[in-house]
């Protein structure tokens, strides 16, 4: 069985904070993105691990999984779908079944059920309950076998949503190199499980019930941050001065707290700054970030990013990369926005 991680897209629902790395490479709770998906496929079993980069993304997904063991890289120099960077990989796969995941997702459930139930199967889906199936490629089931796969129907026929990993037997690459572009212009695929069971094979079904994200967007993003955050447990490397701890709070090596209240769950990452505030619940604080006499509750901020003396109590927001955050001048409110930025004045 080998592994492969689909990462090539940028995540324009993630702007602006995809806009100068990829969203696979966003730390959740401080670990980047394609890096849990890396321990995901570990934890299953999966050794031999591929990663289908952009030429532009790839040095960023190197440097977020550095400390992920051995990886082949595969670019796909086209932006042409989820199948077709299947297809770039093709030589890498060398005929074996494969265990597919596409990058940007979350899983709190173990992928080992994927990889069991192709035993019964030509290709397994995995899927999960939503409350809002129209948003999704909606799969239809039936004792444990997809009979069909619907693009974010209006109307949907059930609640589970294709959740972004799949295991498929080495003939599955024929069908996608048959497959015609979609009217996207991409080769998708799902696509291939639909012409698969047009065929007469079968693909079954695995439901995930834990906490399962996209993390396409920022409240995704929020929310994945959150939810990794519960699973802390205290640790304290760092240096902690006429400051107070509650809850699990973990302060990496290098790390500096003063003057402050920390309320676990909250990460604060390597030679990160903290002085005179009140953090959490629910904040990560990235490497050699800054954070000067605020209040921040459920909320991730970024490496080398700033937050200096607010007037105001931060809460639910994302601060990018090297971002800055701060109190009025005398003048009045200064903005620099970026394309797609949000502010909530």
């Amino acid at each position: 069985m080998k592994g492969l991680i689909l990462a090539a897209g940028r995540g324009s629902r993630l702007l602006p904070i995809s806009a100068t790395r990829p969203k696979h490479a966003v730390p959740v709770a401080g670990v980047p993105i394609i890096a849990r998906a890396v321990q995901a496929l570990r934890d299953a079993g999966v050794q031999d691990i591929g990663i289908v980069t952009s030429p532009s993304s790839e040095q960023d997904l190197r440097d977020a999984t550095q400390h992920s063991g051995h990886l082949t890289f595969i670019r796909q120099y086209d932006p042409l779908g989820t199948g077709h960077a299947v297809l770039t990989a093709r030589h890498f796969l060398e005929g074996s079944p494969t265990l597919l995941y596409l990058g940007d997702n979350l899983f709190q459930d173990a992928l080992t059920p994927m990889i069991s139930a192709l035993r019964y199967g030509d290709a397994v889906i995995g899927v999960k309950e939503v409350p809002n199936p129209q948003a999704y490629g909606v799969a239809v089931v039936k004792a444990g076998r997809l009979l069909r796969l619907v693009e974010k129907p209006r109307t949907p026929e059930s609640n589970l949503a294709a959740c972004g990993v799949f295991s498929f037997k080495s003939a599955l690459i024929d069908i996608l190199e048959d497959l015609p572009h979609s009217t996207r212009g991409e080769i998708e695929f799902p696509q291939a499980l639909t012409a698969l069971l047009s065929r007469g094979g079968q693909v079954r079904a695995v439901e995930f019930k834990g906490f399962w994200s996209d993390a396409g967007a920022p409240e995704d993003l929020l929310s994945a941050n959150t939810h990794y955050l519960r699973t802390l447990e205290e640790r304290v490397e760092g240096r902690v001065e006429r400051s107070t701890l509650t809850g699990p709070v973990v302060i990496e090596a290098g790390a500096v707290v003063e003057d402050s209240v920390i309320q676990g769950p909250v990460w604060i990452g390597p030679h990160a700054t903290v002085r005179g505030a009140t953090l959490g619940p629910f904040v990560s604080v990235g490497a050699h970030a800054r954070v000067d006499s605020a209040q921040i509750s459920g909320s991730l901020i970024d490496e080398f990013a700033r937050v200096l003396h607010p007037t105001r109590p931060i809460h639910r927001s994302l601060i990018g990369r090297h971002a800055l955050v701060t109190a009025p001048s005398d003048t009045g409110l200064q903005m620099v926005i970026g394309d797609r930025s949000i502010m909530r004045m």
